[in-house]
């Protein structure tokens, strides 16, 4: 149903709206809490919301120069599996691989530009989709992140999170 809401809008809104589907939206919040975790190991908060974001560029500049991954979805899905494995590691190993997982992520999300974005050549829309995507991303992995670091020193808060995480994705899965 969101996804008919979101074609119809267009532009900016299209793009804020976007994020919000259910794989994209539990993704992002889960990098951004690994990033605010990661803080515990004295990586600054900012990395791994940050390498998302590259990786949604390269994504979106893939996807309009007609990069067609097959199965964009289930690997969506995976990068979201392995985002809550992630939340089960032990900080030192999991902040070491954010990053990496991070871009890849990101370029995942921004591949997916082709099914929300509006591609008609010289229009603006395509711009103002992409900068109500990047808008929606920014303020949801620095929620995340916000949440992750409150909770990174505490071993119970993280596996209460990576627990709720877990659910999250079962719920993704199943729909």
């Amino acid at each position: 149903m969101l996804g008919a809401v979101v074609q119809e809008l267009g532009g900016w809104w299209s793009g804020v709206l976007h994020p919000f589907d259910s794989n994209h939206l539990v993704l992002m919040l889960i990098v951004g809490v690994l990033a605010g975790i990661a803080t515990t190991q004295g990586r600054e908060p900012w990395v791994g919301p940050f390498a998302y974001l590259v990786g949604t560029f390269i994504g979106i500049v893939a996807a309009a120069a007609g990069v067609d991954v097959p199965f964009l979805d289930g690997a969506i899905i995976a990068g979201l599996v392995v985002g809550v494995v992630l939340m089960f590691t032990p900080p030192p190993r999991m902040s070491a691989v954010l990053p990496l997982v991070a871009v890849l992520g990101g370029t995942l999300h921004g591949l997916s530009y082709r099914h929300g974005g509006d591609t008609s050549g010289g229009s603006t829309e395509p711009v103002r989709y992409v900068l109500g995507f990047v808008f929606t991303t920014v303020l949801l992995q620095a929620f995340g992140a916000i949440t992750g670091s409150s909770i990174g020193r505490s071993v119970a808060a993280r596996r209460t999170v990576a627990v709720c995480a877990a659910a999250a994705a079962v719920v993704v899965l199943a729909v």
